[in-house]
């Protein structure tokens, strides 16, 4: 998986945390580390991050949309990108590998009832959709529907993995999972 790209979501405003969520620490490493360690743990030759010390959005409060593109100006079209939150330190290299090996779209896969971590590959129909609805103030700029558009694969969740997509938005979620403030 060499020609994997990793890109660490971690641009957003924390505002219910507080704080940047990528500084947090959790078992004694920053949460940013941890997602890019995990990435690279996965195979991915190199790994980008957006937010803060990365890729600036050209669209701010564009939600993940912009921090995709972010990246996608940076790569060649049939880059494969692998995309985590910053904010899901219970991800695994396991589920990771699930996701990309079991892509069945040209164009990317996320797991049903999730919209991260996902898998996309880079395309000219990416960057038009990515452009459309980020230069539009009242467009829907969620994950499934660009999924849904770009004719995304859905993947089933494996069995006892609920947990894996736990998100720590809050003080109270990041503690619950062991971190402290």
């Amino acid at each position: 998986m060499a020609d994997l790209i990793g890109l660490v979501l971690a641009g957003g405003q924390s505002s219910r945390m507080g704080r940047d969520k990528a500084e947090l620490i959790l078992d004694n490493e920053r949460l940013v580390d941890r997602a890019t360690a995990l990435l690279k743990n996965v195979g991915c030759g190199e790994v980008l991050l957006s937010g803060v010390g990365g890729l600036a959005d050209r669209y701010p409060k564009g939600g993940p949309l912009s921090g995709i593109d972010a990246a996608a100006c940076t790569l060649p079209d049939s880059s494969k990108l692998l995309i985590i939150p910053v904010d899901m330190p219970n991800l695994t290299a396991c589920l990771l590998q699930v996701l990309v090996q079991q892509a069945h779209s040209k164009t990317g896969s996320h797991f049903c009832s999730q919209p991260l971590p996902c898998y996309l590959i880079i395309s000219p129909e990416l960057r038009k959709y990515l452009l459309d609805v980020l230069t539009k103030t009242d467009s829907d700029r969620s994950l499934f529907r660009m999924f849904q558009k770009l004719g995304f694969s859905q993947i089933e969740q494996p069995e006892n993995s609920k947990t894996l997509f736990d998100n720590c938005n809050t003080p109270e979620q990041f503690t619950a999972m062991g971190g402290s403030l």
